[in-house]
């Protein structure tokens, strides 16, 4: 089979090449040689369904200011169809079965139904943007539910987090020590939304905290020492953001982490390090502070307005909603009603994605989409013994997530733009995953999919 994927690989390389050149054009050489590699790349990554996943949520959580676009859309498309094409490839050549978890199905009646309100949607160029955003994210979710299923994939997914927590981390060091920060303004990294820096930043935490889990020796002492020191700079980073939601979402996980024996020295870890900020730096919660204090915008930053405009659009549009992608700008009418506030901003979301769900797909939207987290927390707990039939450097795992989703949700059900965000899709893939998992020496059984 190897030998058959590298014969095509280099007949479709010569062929590209040939036309290539055929073609004159002087870009010729570069793109051969683009080209090329692009198809030695897929021949590699085509045969490993698990790596091809990696590098597509990798390249799905890329922050903004390391997109060039271009190159960009092209990577993260073709890694996410190389991604989908390896899983389905393997399933036919190993004549494998598609255990459906129940939180895909869910969904992809969701996106059916989001499909059909395309009939009433004003604007499709919205709409579409939003579906392929809904695809997206799915895509991922359906495939890690798939392929997850063994400690050793669930290490693989965990590096990721862990090489772009660092990535988010390193960015924000940059950040803080070479730009000059005025008094007042909130730091701002890599091109990101200074909340959506926060909850980015939570989503990696597992990644720097299940290493740990799994060592032991020196080997341990070395990840507990880098574990640490991804949480100091953290919550030192996330307190120069000045996004009040991450910062709370932040105490809200070290909290969670005293209640459970594996992940309580974290929890101590982390309360000794804000005191120790607030002692060394107090400056650092200036802007944090600041903005507790400004009540900008109104009552939660001007949330509760923009939720009572959603609620009456909803009201008009029970139903069916407005159709997908097209809820900022039909909520624009509704918000302008009752203030000014945002008249020169159209395309003002909900900030919040279960009201954004229900604005532009109905009643039926939000019970699926509602439907489906509640699944994929209720499978979280119930399959959770599965964890705690290996060590207790894998049971440890129920715990750690429990705490970030708690954290990432606080933040994410008031976050605008969040409910087809890959941070969510990638979540919920993580709280699935001991329902995918097998208990050693048992055969698969229908209900653990």
């Amino acid at each position: 089979m190897s030998l058959l994927y590298g014969a095509s690989a280099v007949l479709l390389a010569l062929l590209m090449s040939s036309v290539l050149i055929l073609w004159g054009d002087p870009r010729a050489p570069i793109l051969a040689v683009g080209g090329a590699g692009a198809a030695a790349i897929g021949l590699y990554l085509i045969q490993r369904p698990l790596i091809a996943l990696n590098v597509a949520i990798f390249l799905a959580l890329m922050p903004m200011e390391l997109r060039f676009e271009i190159v960009y859309t092209l990577a993260v498309n073709s890694a996410l169809a190389l991604a989908l094409g390896a899983w389905l490839l393997k399933v036919v050549v190993q004549r494998q079965h598609i255990h459906w978890n129940a939180v895909c199905v869910l969904l992809t009646l969701y996106l059916v139904w989001a499909i059909v309100t395309l009939l009433w949607a004003p604007d499709l160029v919205l709409a579409r943007k939003e579906l392929v955003a809904y695809v997206s994210g799915f895509i991922l979710l359906l495939l890690i539910s798939e392929q997850v299923r063994s400690i050793a994939a669930i290490d693989g997914l965990m590096r990721v987090l862990k090489v772009m927590g660092w990535i988010l981390v390193l960015g924000g060091l940059h950040a803080a020590f070479t730009g000059a920060l005025q008094p007042g303004e909130r730091l701002q990294v890599l091109g990101m939304n200074e909340n959506l820096f926060g909850v980015a930043l939570v989503l990696t935490l597992p990644g720097q905290i299940w290493p740990v889990l799994r060592s032991s020796g020196p080997r341990h002492t070395f990840h507990l020492v880098l574990s640490i020191f991804f949480i100091l700079c953290t919550l030192g980073l996330v307190a120069l953001s000045g996004s009040r939601g991450s910062s709370i979402s932040l105490l809200l996980v070290l909290l969670a982490f005293f209640f459970h024996k594996p992940m309580r020295p974290f929890g101590i870890v982390g309360v000794i390090l804000v005191a120790g900020l607030l002692a060394v730096a107090p400056g650092i919660t200036d802007v944090l502070v600041q903005r507790f204090q400004e009540h900008e915008g109104g009552d939660l930053g001007g949330r509760v307005l923009l939720w009572h405009a959603s609620l009456l659009l909803i009201r008009d549009n029970l139903w069916t909603g407005v159709g997908i992608g097209n809820g900022p700008s039909e909520l624009h009418r509704y918000i302008a009603s009752l203030t000014s506030t945002y008249a020169h901003r159209p395309d003002v979301p909900s900030h919040s994605p279960l009201l954004e769900v229900a604005v532009e797909t109905g009643l039926l939207g939000i019970f699926l989409y509602a439907s489906a987290i509640i699944l994929a927390v209720w499978q979280f707990f119930w399959y959770r013994r599965r964890l705690y039939t290996r060590d207790a450097m894998i049971a440890g795992y129920f715990p750690l997530l429990l705490g970030v989703s708690v954290g990432y949700f606080a933040s994410w059900s008031k976050g605008g733009g969040m409910d087809a965000h890959p941070t969510f899709f990638i979540l919920l893939g993580l709280l699935v995953f001991p329902a995918g998992l097998l208990t050693p020496g048992k055969p698969r059984s229908p209900d653990a999919n």
